[in-house]
């Protein structure tokens, strides 16, 4: 197996992999003409593993001091072998050698505990309807790191001491948000 850049010509391959794998039936969620702009700017942030075809593919996006981690995708027979953790790794290295400061990513439920063991730290982020807020948010005793508003919804990232999977439920209950997922951080 060998880990590499994806060349040029391989992009419009390994977008159809990570699609057929991670968005089969769904709507896209980053256009291809967005794919191929970011990856003209920072083709290093764009990592396929080789088998000799491609078996997985990790690309990452620049976003001021950070690098977001938009898609990893691994063939499913290939999976628990190692692959998804060494493009991680080859994501931190381009990422340091590009001189940012963290990766960042928002996960699947099942990949949780991926992020977890390849040295990620849990943010939860919860997003609330502003007509949906509680009057005393900030009195829930959750440590409130960021909070952002925008026209459709508040957004608040919530401090979390260590991973738990209900808590994500219990944050969505205490101020009645429409959606809590975890996000992952990755200093460098």
């Amino acid at each position: 197996m060998q880990i590499k850049r994806i060349s040029p010509n391989e992009l419009v391959e390994a977008d159809k992999f990570q699609i057929g794998i991670l968005q089969p039936n769904r709507r896209r969620v980053r256009s291809f003409s967005y794919i191929k702009r970011q990856y003209k700017k920072h083709p290093s942030l764009f990592i396929a593993c080789y088998n000799p075809s491609i078996v997985g593919i990790v690309f990452g996006f620049v976003k001021r001091e950070k690098v977001l981690l938009g898609e990893l995708a691994i063939k499913k027979e290939f999976r628990r072998k190692g692959i998804g953790l060494k493009l991680v790794q080859r994501l931190v290295k381009e990422a340091k050698a590009l001189r940012k400061k963290e990766i960042c990513l928002g996960a699947q439920p099942d990949a949780e505990k991926f992020y977890l063991k390849a040295g990620f730290k849990p943010v939860l982020f919860a997003q609330i309807k502003h007509k949906d807020a509680p009057k005393d948010y900030l009195r829930k005793g959750f440590e409130i790191e960021k909070e952002t508003n925008y026209k459709d919804a508040k957004r608040l990232y919530i401090h979390v001491k260590k991973y738990d999977a209900k808590l994500k439920e219990k944050v969505k209950k205490a101020f009645n948000a429409y959606d809590v997922i975890y996000l992952f951080v990755k200093k460098l």
